[in-house]
């Protein structure tokens, strides 16, 4: 890759850290079957039970929010950045070198949890190819998947702070003054050249 970068996606209330697939699966070649045949990896973090349920019902989300739970790390690989972006999301491109890359993969890695088998182990998957795993890590109101997308952008070099960006809101204001604004959803077509 010629200009290393990482995304940051926000939809709705849950934000992503966005990476190279060949960065990520240097550091968990396990991962080569949900990231065949993509440039990407898109990675999220959430409470174990409700991040990626196909019944997210209140009373998920407040038990979420108001006790302590196990946590689930998202994987959903990427093959074309500008075929995934919708209305309802927003994406920023964060240029940077593939140190901080390695640096922000390592962190990502860090959270997936293994079995006695040093395997990683599947918690669900959707039909978009999203596939859930255990991870490392207690979720509760003052550590949401807002801390730690903001804590994998402050390894990326960005000024933020990850105790106080709970809300999906917060992390893209931090990523905003930062010098970094959304990209348009709709990219115009190339000109055509004259004979």
């Amino acid at each position: 890759m010629s200009d290393p970068q990482l995304y940051f996606f926000r939809d709705g209330i849950h934000t992503h850290l966005v990476v190279p697939s060949a960065a990520l699966l240097r550091v968990l070649p396990e991962l080569a079957e949900q990231l065949q045949d993509t440039e990407w990896a898109r990675i999220g973090w959430g409470d174990y039970r409700y991040y990626g349920s196909a019944q997210q019902t209140l009373l998920l989300g407040l038990r979420a929010l108001l006790l302590p739970t196990r946590a689930t790390i998202a994987v959903l690989g990427i093959a074309d950045i500008n075929k995934h972006r919708s209305a309802t999301s927003r994406t920023y491109r964060i240029d940077t070198n593939l140190g901080v890359i390695d640096a922000v993969v390592a962190f990502i890695s860090r959270h997936f949890k293994v079995d006695r088998s040093n395997q990683l182990v599947k918690v669900r998957a959707r039909d978009s190819g999203e596939i859930f795993f255990q991870s490392r890590g207690i979720y509760m109101c003052i550590n949401t998947c807002n801390n730690w997308t903001s804590r994998g952008l402050r390894i990326a070099g960005l000024r933020c702070l990850p105790r106080f960006n709970f809300l999906p809101g917060q992390v893209e204001r931090s990523v905003r003054r930062n010098g970094y604004l959304p990209l348009p959803l709709f990219l115009p077509p190339p000109l055509e050249q004259g004979n």
